[in-house]
């Protein structure tokens, strides 16, 4: 049988994301940074001629008798206009280069999650890892627009009005730059202050995000246990934690602030002072001391300017590290490098050799699967019974290698899955797990979603609702009563997690989703758990057919489903306690025997049941 392969393979990450560097996005639009760069340039440059209009046209009112100002006025107007337009430009190419690199970021991060294996998103919260998506991204954009911007702007502000300042009075400029080098010591200390909290903030932040998705995600379980009340409770405490830091960060920021804006009052004050005992000794004209302090009050914004980049930064460097901890996560299920896909195509023989997973916990290792040995024929059956908690879901999560393994373990046509492509172990293999996941689109699309392409380059793709391999699958899954009853048949949107169907109807669309690739190898862990007998035998008639030439695992607590596979495997404690036929593990006597009987108990006492109601 030929299985074609998925149509999605993980993306290969950059260098960047391997050696986490977050300037690393804003050098690959440098040319965006530099033209912004030449811009600031050219907007402080124009900003410096003002004062030096301003003093000819002081000078000219000072004169005796006073000198018309038109034409000066006229070029400081057109200064000014020129200033604007360019300070325009120099903002829209930094803050182009800070998206465009936002962008990147965004993508990369995504790419990297999806590397990720199952057992990372079983460590971290939705929540914490939306979090560090949104917040933290959000506050990172910020280093690589606003603050190239700002710090670009202070460095040429202060270069060419400390230029013309030194020329016009050296000794008044050095008194009425005194207190400069004390507010810098000031802002590294609260700049300290700042980042602490404000890594503290988006850790609190997204600790209120995993308890609010948790809550409105399982809404129906906290009404139908009435814990409203204590619900309410935690999210005020987590709610009230992330406040205070929030709180200590807003302090920290609004206190830098105004300390700066104090250093540029008290040197403008030093300049008036000891620039206006100048003038009235006649070492320095009136004309001239007009132009110093219009020239520190161009420094005054650049000053600001720079507390509040020295925030964002500090913020920015929190979010970032906290980003940099996803990048650096690395996938521990991963095709090694030069991994080619086998030019023959997977007819589905498996075979488990001394099969062992140890997971860690807490307090040491915990072994699910203890050597574990299985074969099953191209186009043959397996059924995998036994008890709760006993490993059938850990082998059937090991075959399409959502769970790390050893070398030598785990064999698919007589190749170890990890010398094979995971897009060719997991385009082989049809997945139907136990809880079923269905995401807010129609019936169709989630049938859809891991089919390959169909058409030829250049084609459109049929619609989901019209694919036959949809229908057909859906039809396969005992769908089609159900389709009938609801209102839009199989272009129905089903809401968040599969919401608006019932348990059985969940598992069945997530069993049409596996058969709709058409793949060599079907795995179904306890997929018809929830659907009614009648469905269940509806359900495995069309599979009989199905199975025909495809390799099937299934994994049931329900003997009807898997007495007619090939050869039956019983779990116990991660190991296997029996094998063999239905009718040889029933002649033994042991674990499959007592299921088969309590089973048929059950059903003895629920036909007793539905006939005495009647």
């Amino acid at each position: 049988m030929s299985t074609p392969a998925r149509p999605f393979a993980s993306p290969p990450l950059p260098h960047e994301i391997a050696l986490p560097s977050l300037w690393g996005y804003a050098r690959r639009y440098w040319r965006l940074i530099a033209l912004g760069s030449l811009a600031l340039l050219a907007f402080n440059g124009a900003m410096v001629l003002l004062p030096w209009l301003l003093q000819r046209a002081v000078a000219a009112l000072s004169a005796d008798p006073p000198q018309p100002v038109l034409w000066v006025a006229l070029e400081m107007v057109g200064v000014a206009i020129v200033a604007a337009l360019i300070r325009i430009v120099s903002r829209t190419l930094l803050f182009n280069a800070g998206r465009d690199g936002e962008y990147d970021l965004r993508r990369d991060l995504f790419a990297r999650l999806l590397t990720l294996p199952p057992s990372f998103f079983r460590r971290r919260s939705t929540g914490d890892v939306m979090s560090r998506l949104t917040n933290d991204l959000t506050a990172v954009r910020a280093l690589l627009g606003f603050v190239p911007l700002n710090l670009g702007n202070t460095l040429f502000a202060y270069l060419f009005a400390l230029t013309r300042l030194v020329t016009l009075s050296p000794r008044l400029t050095l008194f009425a730059l005194l207190p400069f080098p004390l507010l810098l010591g000031v802002a590294q200390i609260y700049g300290r202050k700042i980042f602490r909290h404000g890594r503290a903030v988006q850790e609190k932040l997204g600790a209120l995000t995993t308890t609010l998705q948790e809550d409105l995600a399982g809404m129906q379980v906290v009404k139908s246990h009435a814990v409203e009340t204590e619900r309410e409770r935690v999210f005020r405490a987590v709610n009230d934690a992330w406040l205070r830091e929030s709180l200590a960060l807003t302090r920290a920021r609004s206190t830098l602030m105004p300390l700066l804006a104090m250093g540029g009052g008290i040197a403008t004050l030093i300049a008036l002072w000891l620039g206006g005992r100048e003038v009235v000794r006649g070492a320095m004209t009136l004309p001239r001391l007009v132009e110093f302090n219009a020239l520190l009050a161009i420094l005054t914004w650049p000053t600001l300017a720079l507390g509040f980049v020295l925030a964002v930064v500090q913020r920015g460097r929190a979010s970032w590290s906290r980003l940099a901890e996803l990048l650096a996560e690395e996938p521990t299920i991963a095709d090694s490098p030069g991994m080619e896909a086998p030019r023959a195509p997977i007819v589905g023989a498996l075979a488990l050799r001394g099969l062992t997973v140890v997971v860690p916990t807490e307090h040491g290792e915990r072994r699910l699967l203890d050597a574990i040995d299985l074969d099953v024929a191209a186009g043959g059956s397996l059924a995998l019974v036994g008890r709760t908690g006993g490993g059938k879901s850990t082998i059937a999560e090991v075959l399409p290698r959502l769970l790390e393994i050893g070398r030598g373990q785990a064999f698919l046509d007589g190749m170890d899955l990890l010398d094979l492509p995971l897009a060719t172990v997991r385009g082989a293999i049809g997945y139907a797990p136990q809880e079923a996941f269905l995401f807010s689109t129609t019936i169709a699309r989630n049938i859809a979603f891991g089919l390959p392409p169909r058409g030829r380059d250049g084609e459109d793709e049929p619609a989901p609702e019209r694919d036959p391999r949809v229908l057909a699958a859906a039809e396969a899954a005992g769908l089609s009563r159900d389709l009938v009853a609801l209102p839009h048949g199989i272009d129905t949107v089903v809401g968040e997690r599969g919401i608006t169907l019932s348990g059985g109807q969940r598992q069945r669309v997530a069993l049409a989703r596996a058969l709709a690739s058409d793949p060599a190898v079907l795995v179904l862990d306890d997929s018809l758990s929830s659907v009614d007998s009648e469905t269940e035998r509806d359900i495995l008639g069309h599979l009989r057919c199905l199975r025909s030439g495809r390799t099937t695992v299934i994994i049931s607590h329900r003997v009807a489903a898997v007495r007619e596979c090939d050869q039956i495997a019983v779990i116990e404690g991660g190991r296997i306690a029996e094998r063999g036929s239905h009718e040889a593990l029933l002649a033994a006597g042991g674990i499959y025997a007592d299921l088969y009987r309590s089973q048929l108990i059950e059903a003895q006492i629920e036909v007793a049941t539905v006939e005495a109601l009647a």
